[in-house]
């Protein structure tokens, strides 16, 4: 028979914990409202600078130029192909955990679009997240977000030639025999392909996880998973931008999770640079005004690129933070429920260990007043 006292025990150490994951879980419901507020004050700006974008790559169109973050899809798959630098990315996770499968569903895609070979070149390298597009749509919806008690959401994995083309040129088969490669995908400590790819990581969660499986992390950021700094967002571009002009570098992914609701977060990919030109200048073609631009439209595009590519990373970590947040929000709020549950059990089972106790000692009396007749 069970002993009561373990019972009680157990039940007091259950309530304890459960104490501690609903203050988690209304600290972090706290923070999420701050989290959400911020999110949805840059939404504005970054689909301006979009448009900015828009407009500038639609003006110079036709016109003869050289840029070392801008070129041409065809110029693009000629870079990949022949493999001279390395590949840059960017990874964006948390630097607690407590946060349900946050950080891991970030890893998951994180390797996924470092190590799976890509099938279409020309298809899959992206320019413009969907993220900005659905700044644009819902950007009232989100206001009306509230925080629910349920998470769990199906996570989307995101494929980019950019991933693909860094496996296909670290291995001497190159990408010709790209699908060989899909049986070592997994091999974390291919020294060939990790030196071929470089990190730059925020959040402690992130520079654990890749140190330990030997990639170059050239920089990591931690303690802002949950509050993000712009000025943090723009030395990680200047890093990026120092190293793209030298030749170091060339492509750089920006990994993150996407903040679409308080119960549903996804992982996503990026490619920050270089910019194509032709996905910008089929988006301008829509534009119907037209601007004057002084001094001329290269010089704007020199200064503007810079402070557009800080942008789009403390776009990302804002959305980032949302997502750690409401994870972690809806991971304490099923702990406290579960909590709960348990508690009702023990309970249950402390009764049930009681009244046989009782039951048994009522026996033993009756039997040896039975004995003494």
């Amino acid at each position: 028979m069970a002993n009561l006292q373990n019972i009680r025990r157990r039940i007091r150490s259950v309530k304890n914990i459960q104490k501690i994951t609903n203050a988690m879980d209304m600290i972090a419901r706290s923070r999420f409202n701050a989290a959400r507020d911020a999110l949805l004050s840059n939404m504005p700006y970054v689909s301006k600078t979009k448009e900015i974008m828009k407009r500038v790559m639609s003006q110079m169109r036709g016109q003869e130029y050289e840029h070392p973050f801008v070129k041409t899809r065809e110029d693009l798959i000629a870079s990949h192909t022949n493999g001279d630098g390395k590949f840059l990315f960017i990874v964006i996770a948390a630097d607690k955990g407590l946060a349900g499968s946050f950080t891991s569903n970030v890893f998951k895609s994180a390797h996924d679009t470092i190590e799976y070979d890509g099938t279409d070149i020309i298809n899959s390298v992206e320019n413009e997240d969907d993220s900005e597009n659905f700044h644009k749509k819902n950007f009232d919806a989100l206001k009306d977000v509230v925080p629910m008690r349920s998470s769990n959401s199906k996570q989307g994995k995101q494929y980019t030639a950019t991933g693909g083309m860094a496996r296909a040129n670290a291995h001497p088969s190159g990408a010709a025999n790209s699908g060989a490669n899909l049986s070592v995908a997994r091999e974390y400590h291919d020294a060939d392909y990790v030196d071929g790819v470089e990190l730059i990581t925020v959040g402690r969660k992130a520079t654990t996880h890749f140190s330990q499986r030997g990639y170059n992390i050239i920089k990591s950021f931690s303690g802002i998973s949950e509050r993000p700094n712009y000025k943090y967002a723009r030395e990680i571009a200047d890093l990026v931008l120092e190293r793209f002009k030298t030749g170091e570098i060339i492509d750089v992914t920006l990994i993150y999770t996407q903040f679409k609701s308080a119960i549903s977060c996804i992982p996503s990919s990026v490619t920050l640079l270089p910019i194509i030109t032709d996905d910008f200048v089929q988006g301008g073609e829509n534009l119907k005004e037209e601007y004057i631009y002084e001094p001329d439209v290269v010089s704007i595009l020199n200064d503007f690129l810079p402070h557009r590519l800080a942008t789009r990373i403390y776009g990302a970590m804002l959305h980032s933070a949302a997502s750690e947040l409401s994870s972690r929000m809806n991971a304490m709020s099923n702990a406290t429920d579960n909590a709960q549950e348990l508690v009702g059990r023990l309970n249950l089972f402390y009764n049930k260990v009681r009244q046989a106790g009782i039951t048994n000692e009522i026996n033993e009396i009756v039997g040896g007043a039975n004995a003494l007749e």
